[in-house]
């Protein structure tokens, strides 16, 4: 009677299993790359595109704000001067106004220097577009002292209001003793015109 021997087929089976377990290996390999990686890729180079995009703009708004904060200062300085240059206007509604507060700045500047006006003469207004001139004429009574004569010109010219002399015609009544001097100042003031009619007539 021969021996019963029994056969097991491990080594078989054994190598089957692990060309099973590579081919399940690699297919997780290619399923976490498809699902796992391959997205997390792209989301990152999406995260890095956005950043980069958001730094653009970032850097965009930053200009834009830098140029506003530099408009606005440049339109504070345009303000501050148009008001300088207003509240060196003559005050007043109208011409007539306007002439009447340069008399009286006349008056004050001459009580100062010591200089006697004979009389005031109101000129015809003259438009400079956004400005009006408003002459006034003055005629003044002999002064011995010239240097009362030149202080008053002065203070005329340098006043804190724009003014400025347009005609100047003195003479010397005496021409043997020429002490005393006499004659008459065109002082003009400027003002703002509120109706202006086109292009500027000066004169």
């Amino acid at each position: 009677m021969k021996p019963f021997k029994m056969k097991f087929p491990w080594k078989k089976t054994k190598g089957r299993n692990s060309v099973l377990f590579l081919l399940l290996l690699v297919v997780a390999v290619i399923l976490a790359y498809q699902f796992v990686f391959s997205p997390l890729v792209a989301s990152q180079k999406k995260v890095r595109d956005d950043i980069a995009l958001n730094e653009k703009v970032l850097a965009r708004y930053d200009e834009y704000i830098k140029s506003g904060k530099e408009i606005q200062e440049g339109l504070d300085q345009l303000k501050q001067q148009v008001e300088a240059v207003q509240a060196k206007l003559l005050p007043g509604e109208t011409p007539q106004i306007n002439a009447a507060n340069l008399q009286e700045i006349l008056k004050k500047l001459s009580e100062k220097n010591g200089i006697q006006i004979r009389s005031f003469r109101i000129a015809e207004p003259k438009e400079m577009t956004f400005y009006l001139k408003i002459p006034v004429i003055i005629e003044i009574n002999p002064t011995r002292s010239m240097a009362s004569l030149a202080y008053f010109l002065y203070d005329i010219e340098n006043y804190e209001k724009f003014l400025f002399i347009s005609d100047l015609d003195l003479t010397a009544p005496n021409m043997r003793n020429p002490t005393e001097v006499q004659g008459s100042v065109t002082v003009v003031g400027l003002t703002k015109n509120t109706h202006p009619k086109g292009k500027g007539k000066e004169g």
